[in-house]
């Protein structure tokens, strides 16, 4: 976790759209798996724990802090995650190493609702103010560290060294913590099958010509489509009615569109 949390803090401090790339192929290179399987599916949105919640968070902090105290506190500061990571006071003698990513993860799988703050406060005893952030910000599913579904994978094909519509194509056939698509980019592994897997394809996007260029195309190796205002969306259709939706940068917008 401290390792993410380190990531998550040059990530945010980071305003370059190149910078951000080094320090994701960076972490990609160093990290071993799962951890970075699973840092990647924060960051894309595809990581998500479903009996942790904010106030799950809100309530264990106020078992240490004054209620009053952290109202204010939250009232200046504007997010829950940073307001707790900051004002969690650590209990002296407490004896264990902080988490890892993918312990934490493991463990909030299958954690019940009511399992969920223990675990919390052991965890956060054991971090120090960054960590404690990354691990907040991570349970409450808004990292909002400037990188997007589109910015991680360009990351992923730079640092392996493959095309990102290659990474687009595979992406929704695969799962966290995604260790096939890194053994893929190390060189380790063919190439995952994703074959009948309901994926995204790269969109053909138009590119302008110069007048030079239109004296070698023949119009009859060509088809023509009108292009209407509004978003492009691409349908991936599957069996029994089951079918997904895709913005042209490859994001799963079915749920828009229940129609």
């Amino acid at each position: 976790m401290n390792r993410f949390a380190t990531l998550i803090d040059a990530l945010v401090f980071m305003p370059s759209r190149n910078g951000k790339i080094r320090l994701l192929a960076d972490y990609f290179a160093t990290t071993p798996d799962p951890e970075r399987g699973l840092a990647l599916a924060a960051m894309t949105g595809t990581l998500s724990f479903r009996e942790a919640k904010p106030a799950a968070v809100r309530d264990l902090v106020m078992t240490r802090v004054d209620p009053a105290l952290f109202g204010w506190s939250y009232d200046f500061v504007g997010d829950l995650a940073e307001t707790a990571a900051l004002i969690w006071p650590a209990r002296p003698g407490v004896n264990r190493p902080p988490p890892s990513l993918s312990e934490v993860a493991e463990a909030l799988a299958t954690a019940r609702r009511a399992d969920v703050p223990s675990l919390l406060e052991g965890w956060l005893d054991a971090l120090d103010s960054s960590g404690r952030y990354a691990l907040l910000k991570l349970i409450t599913g808004s990292l909002r560290v400037g990188v997007s579904a589109r910015l991680a994978k360009t990351a992923l094909a730079e640092w392996g060294g493959q095309e990102v519509g290659e990474i687009e194509e595979l992406w929704h056939g695969l799962a966290p913590p995604y260790l096939e698509l890194f053994a893929w980019l190390e060189g380790r592994a063919e190439r995952p099958a994703v074959a009948g897997t309901l994926g995204f394809r790269p969109l053909m996007l138009a590119n302008p010509l110069d007048e030079a260029d239109l004296a070698g195309l023949d119009p009859a190796d060509f088809r023509a489509e009108w292009k209407w205002d509004g978003i492009r969306v691409q349908v991936a259709g599957g069996t029994a009615g089951h079918g997904r939706l895709y913005s042209r940068t490859g994001d799963d917008v079915g749920g828009a569109f229940p129609d």
